[in-house]
């Protein structure tokens, strides 16, 4: 029987996707849509994982507007691309230089000693690693609600229980909430800023918040996961890679994923104590980052002059995008990412697949906040072309 664009986006609307079975290989950063769900049962997790690849596959079709899984529109510039092709040649031997490479750039960046740097294929296999290193059927993991799902719904494929305190009304994580959480758990996952709500804490929040977990739990380790560190306007805001030097209950990765534009490369990085990132060690891949995503992040992560361009760039376009919802009436919670959550006030389930046959990609629901809209921050004449189907598609 034949099917039409429309009947088929209204299908994977409806989440009946069957026909798009195909085999799955997700990864947890940009391709987060594929892999979100590990519900206990098996049928309902096959279902959601097909209408997620179904989504994907519709955002990725010629002439989409692709603002949906966060990624950087502009790609990771010139000179890493050059990089690229100048180690072609060494395609065909597994990495050994290329890593000790890779980790001397990132001690020269953050000061750090290469025992304090671990590298993974991208971030997603960090915090995976974290989650079989630090939790248990004994001591669970506190991953907030909505919050990046990779690591809550890998602990519950895993037997480990998650506790997961809901954001408070400005969509923030419960500071409060996560530390009685905490007690007795192996891990908190602290997304900061937090992926979908685009809401970040200062550095005295954070500061404070880790000396609470150590009072009142001293065995629980806190994984602080700055995916979105570069494109944060907050002044309070700083990073924690201190804390994690100085604490062995915490230790901090970050991606290449974003402002670095090589989520289609997986590369990323934990950095902490050396007891801390020893306990994760077991659980990662031998060369987990081929050669040519390591040529890549290492010239990538030394091009200043790229990342603040990266930077100029998505606060251009996401002042512009801000600007046009509150403009408009609609409360923006959020915006110290690359994306933001809107709250459209009315299903946004629906009003994706309705976009999605547009020809704009946005970002999937994040239940309990069934009427919010996650949009990630495109280039300028990209936000422009979608606003202007927004526009009449909220009215």
């Amino acid at each position: 029987m034949a099917v039409s664009r429309r009947s088929f986006i209204a299908s994977v609307g409806a989440g009946t996707a069957g026909a798009l079975a195909l085999p799955l290989a997700p990864n947890w950063r940009g391709y987060e849509a594929l892999g979100a769900a590990l519900p206990q049962d098996a049928q309902q997790t096959q279902q959601q994982l097909e209408t997620r690849r179904a989504d994907r596959l519709l955002a990725a079709r010629p002439g989409m507007i692709r603002i949906d899984s966060n990624e950087n529109p502009n790609g990771p510039g010139a000179r890493v691309f050059e990089a690229i092709k100048a180690h072609f040649s060494e395609s065909n031997r597994y990495p050994v230089r290329g890593e000790d490479e890779l980790v001397a750039a990132i001690c020269k960046v953050h000061g750090v000693k290469p025992e304090n740097v671990m590298l993974g294929c991208g971030s997603g296999e960090l915090l995976r690693a974290a989650v079989r290193a630090f939790t248990s059927a004994e001591h669970g993991l506190v991953s907030p609600n909505p919050t990046f799902e990779a690591p809550g719904n890998f602990a519950k494929f895993i037997g480990s229980p998650v506790i997961a305190p809901p954001v408070d009304g400005k969509l923030r994580l419960d500071l409060d909430a996560m530390v009685a959480g905490a007690r007795g758990a192996g891990l908190v996952f602290f997304c900061n800023p937090n992926n979908p709500t685009a809401t970040v804490h200062g550095k005295g929040a954070v500061t404070s918040f880790v000396e609470q977990v150590n009072r009142t739990s001293p065995e629980t380790t806190i994984l602080v996961d700055e995916a979105y560190h570069e494109y944060v306007a907050d002044a309070s805001y700083a990073t924690s890679v201190p804390l994690a030097l100085a604490n062995p209950r915490v230790f901090v990765t970050r991606t290449f994923s974003k402002v670095f534009g090589m989520a289609g490369l997986r590369a990323g990085y934990a950095i902490g104590r050396k007891e801390t990132l020893a306990r994760m060690q077991p659980w990662l891949l031998g060369s987990n980052v081929n050669q040519l995503a390591l040529a890549a992040a290492t010239t990538a992560i030394a091009d200043a002059a790229h990342i603040g361009r990266e930077q100029r760039l998505n606060r251009e376009a996401r002042a512009y995008t801000r600007t046009f919802f509150e403009d408009a009436g609609y409360t923006v919670f959020g915006s110290d990412a690359n994306f933001m959550m809107v709250d459209i006030r009315k299903d946004a389930r629906a009003f994706k697949t309705e976009l999605l046959g547009k020809g704009v990609a946005v970002g999937r629901a994040f239940p309990p906040l069934n009427t919010h809209l996650r949009i990630s921050v495109g280039t300028m004449a990209e936000m422009k072309k979608a606003l202007a189907v927004i526009k009449p598609t909220l009215a």
